[in-house]
C-alpha cells in the first residue's frame, strides 16, 4: 500500500508485514493508515469464552457474558466459523448477534506445522483464530482461558504479521485493560 510519511511527506511504500521505515527515518505503523478504513480494533474469543458466558452458573461467567456482549464503536469482538462448531449446536441458538464470525477456509502450511508444546498440535478451530489474526490486520488480540495460545502468541508469529503488539488474555484481564463496566448478575 503507498502512503505519505506523516513527518516528511514522501510517498512511499509499505507491507503488512515487516518493519516499515521511511527514508527520513520515521517508522510506519500499517495498522494507523489501516485504521483510516476501518476504525475499530478486533478481539478474538476462543470457544471457552462464549462457554463461560452461556453456562447457568461459574466464576467467568460475568466477565465471558460481558466480553461477547460488547457494544463499543471502536472495539468488535469476534470469533470464526471453526469456534462457533466447536460449541456445539445447543449452545449456537444463545450466541448474541454482537459477535463477528470470520471464515476461515484456508490455514496455512506455517500454522499447521505449529506447536504449543513438544509434542501437541492446536486444535484446527485454535488454528482457525490465529489464522483470522494473519488474514486481518484489525485484529489486535485473542481473549481464551486456553494456556497453548501463550507459547504461539510469545512465539512472534503474529506480531511480525501486525505492525503492533498483539494481546492476549483472559477474560478478566480484557474487562480491567478497557476498563469495560461489569454488568450485575441480575442483568445477564
Amino acid at each position: 500500500m503507498k502512503v505519505t510519511c506523516p513527518r516528511c511527506k514522501r510517498r512511499t511504500s509499505i507491507h503488512r508485514a515487516g518493519d516499515n521505515v521511511c527514508k527520513c527515518g520515521y517508522k510506519l505503523d500499517y495498522r494507523h493508515f489501516l485504521h483510516k478504513k476501518i476504525s475499530y480494533d478486533t478481539y478474538l474469543v476462543d470457544a471457552n469464552i462464549i462457554i463461560y458466558a452461556l453456562q447457568e452458573k461459574g466464576y467467568h461467567k460475568k466477565y465471558c457474558y460481558t466480553v461477547i456482549t460488547l457494544r463499543s464503536p471502536t472495539i468488535m469482538i469476534a470469533t470464526t466459523k471453526q469456534i462457533i462448531k466447536e460449541v456445539g449446536s445447543t449452545m449456537q441458538g444463545k450466541i448474541p448477534d454482537t459477535l463477528m464470525i470470520y471464515n476461515i477456509n484456508h490455514i496455512s502450511k506455517e500454522l499447521q506445522e505449529l506447536k504449543t508444546n513438544f509434542l501437541k498440535q492446536p486444535s484446527q478451530s485454535d488454528l482457525s483464530l490465529v489464522q483470522a489474526a494473519y488474514n486481518h490486520p484489525e485484529v489486535k488480540g485473542i481473549i481464551t482461558y486456553d494456556k497453548d495460545f501463550q507459547r504461539i502468541a510469545t512465539s512472534g508469529l503474529l506480531e511480525r504479521r501486525s505492525s503492533v503488539k498483539f494481546w492476549l488474555g483472559d477474560a478478566k484481564q480484557f474487562i480491567e485493560k478497557q476498563k469495560i463496566k461489569i454488568k450485575d448478575d441480575d442483568e445477564i
